[in-house]
């Protein structure tokens, strides 16, 4: 009878499957297990800028008020119109536009008028009920939400107009959207880029950026003269 065989006359099979099995052992070990089940979004091994989401925005300032002081007039605030794919968007904005409002005095008072329009005409109509000086208006002409793993963006256009006379104070238009960032180290299965913020955190730092434009009052006026002339525009 033959004896058994050490540990050195083991067949290369079973020694291969003998270092994937202590390989497992150590995966499921405190450290890699706890990165891969229970902290998110997992440690990314990739550099700093291609796992954090990129974040750009635009904004443009059409039309302002000048000199005008429009923190002593009463602003109506109408529901946000939208696409009639996305009802929901609309009052949620305008919900996060009026609290921005209301924490920054920008106008002496805000009211909250929950109505929607068709025309500038019905809004001022509006306006004049709820007897308010001007009336602020806006749209979002693009909303893209693509979760925490996807690309998401809003756009909004907002204009503030005197409630008797239709005169348009401020017409400006603000866009903020977030990229996500691709995995790069496909070996490491932990890596994974960081989530991209969800469309409330979006919506809630492009209404507060929007109001501060209006709280801010109009842009300086663009160098004249010798001033032009040294920061050559």
């Amino acid at each position: 009878m033959s004896s058994p065989k050490g540990i050195g006359q083991m067949s290369p099979v079973i020694k291969a499957l003998g270092i994937l099995l202590l390989i497992g052992g150590l995966m499921g070990g405190p450290g890699c297990g706890h990165w891969q089940y229970d902290q998110f979004p997992a440690p990314s091994w990739n550099p700093k800028g291609l796992a954090t989401p990129k974040i750009t925005s635009q904004d443009r300032i059409f039309i302002h008020p000048g000199n005008a002081n429009l923190r002593i007039s009463r602003a109506g605030l109408l529901i946000f119109r939208t696409f009639p794919d996305f009802p929901e968007v609309g009052p949620a904005f305008t919900q996060l536009f009026y609290r921005e409002l209301l924490a920054t005095r920008a106008f002496a008072e805000v009211v909250l008028i929950p109505e929607t329009y068709t025309t500038q005409e019905e809004a001022r109509r509006l306006a004049r009920h709820h007897r308010v000086d001007l009336m602020v208006l806006g749209e979002v002409p693009y909303y893209l939400d693509g979760g925490t793993v996807g690309n998401s963006g809003i756009q909004v256009d907002l204009k503030v107009i005197e409630a008797g006379n239709g005169r348009v104070l401020w017409s400006l238009t603000d866009s903020i959207k977030a990229t996500r960032r691709p995995l790069i180290d496909l070996w490491v299965v932990e890596t994974r880029p960081y989530p991209t913020p969800t469309m409330g955190t979006l919506a809630s730092r492009l209404a507060a950026r929007l109001v501060a434009t209006i709280e801010q009052g109009p842009p300086p006026p663009p160098p004249t003269g010798i001033a032009a002339w040294i920061s050559g525009d």
